[in-house]
């Protein structure tokens, strides 16, 4: 592997020992996926950076492109109707323009070098990245873990739902009569900025933004939503690409591993209840969240 920065000097000495970690780390990552039916980006970014210290711009473009292998088996395996692809077409402009400004934003970083911190000296874009994984991911623990406790809800409006700015279009997965073309391009945005500057695949904002948010039915808009990410991956792939951040040899190793651990962890996933899976991805982010903090604080306090 040619990897472009030097933090990650000791194990490029031993490329097949990088494999095999990288392998082993996408396999873990992609069984947590199966299980909980996530894409495993969020895990992907902080585990790659703080236990294989690869560089927090290689891991997140390569965990972008990553996402495109499996995101396109997905969707090769289900049959797209006319009607699915209504929604990834009135959010494509707005993903694409997030993805743009998010890994502009990234490459701004990386333009101001580094931050003296007490225990040594690390790249801003590692640092704020951190940061904003380590609040991103308690929030949405939290409320992850105070919903699975909550009764079943089968009737959610929506509160962006009922946001009626012109023009309008109607979804069939939608419990409304119709919908802001505009206030779901904005929502667009915000996942493609998310996904280039964090590298997540959108689906840990994605799904639960289109129930809780705008009132989707759960089920009807899984296709809408796989497709949604399959476009997301392409434009973070070819964008993190420009920008010379996608390192082939560590994709490849991952979807190795992470194929693997996700056929294996979607079996285990299907035996188990819906709150049961709710309450368990919480910990996992909250979990995750936690191995951030120690970096962190290890970063500041040490």
């Amino acid at each position: 592997m040619s990897w472009p920065h030097s933090g990650f000097d000791t194990l490029r000495r031993c490329e097949s020992l990088t494999i095999l970690l990288t392998a082993l780390v996408g396999a873990l990552v992609g069984f947590a996926a199966g299980v909980f039916g996530v894409g495993g980006g969020f895990l992907l970014v902080p585990i790659l950076n703080i236990a294989l210290k690869v560089p927090i711009e290689v891991a997140i473009g390569s965990t972008a492109c990553q996402v495109l292998g499996p995101a396109t088996t997905s969707l090769l395996a289900r049959k797209i109707g006319g009607e699915e692809l209504r929604l990834p077409l009135i959010v494509g402009g707005g993903l694409l323009v997030g993805v743009i400004l998010g890994t502009q934003v990234l490459e701004l970083g990386k333009s101001y070098g580094e931050i003296n911190l007490p225990s040594r000296s690390v790249p801003w874009t590692e640092f704020c990245v951190l940061i904003i994984y380590f609040l991103l991911l308690v929030l949405l623990g939290i409320w992850t873990l105070w919903e699975s406790g909550q009764p079943a809800n089968g009737n959610r409006k929506g509160w962006l739902a009922a946001v009626m700015i012109p023009p309008y279009c109607s979804l069939p997965v939608m419990r409304r009569a119709r919908a802001s073309i505009l206030v779901l391009a904005w929502f667009g945005l915000i996942i493609g900025f998310m996904s280039g500057l964090l590298g997540i695949s959108g689906g840990l904002i994605l799904l639960p933004g289109l129930v809780y948010l705008f009132g989707f039915r759960t089920q009807d808009s899984i296709v809408s939503s796989m497709t949604i990410v399959w476009l997301l991956s392409i434009q973070s792939t070819i964008a993190h690409a420009w920008h010379e951040n996608v390192e082939i040899g560590l994709v490849l190793a991952l979807l190795v591993g992470g194929t693997t651990g996700a056929r294996l962890g979607s079996e285990i996933g299907m035996k188990l209840k819906g709150r049961q899976l709710r309450k368990g991805f919480a910990w996992l982010l909250l979990g995750t969240a936690l191995l951030i903090a120690g970096r962190l604080g290890k970063l500041l306090l040490v």
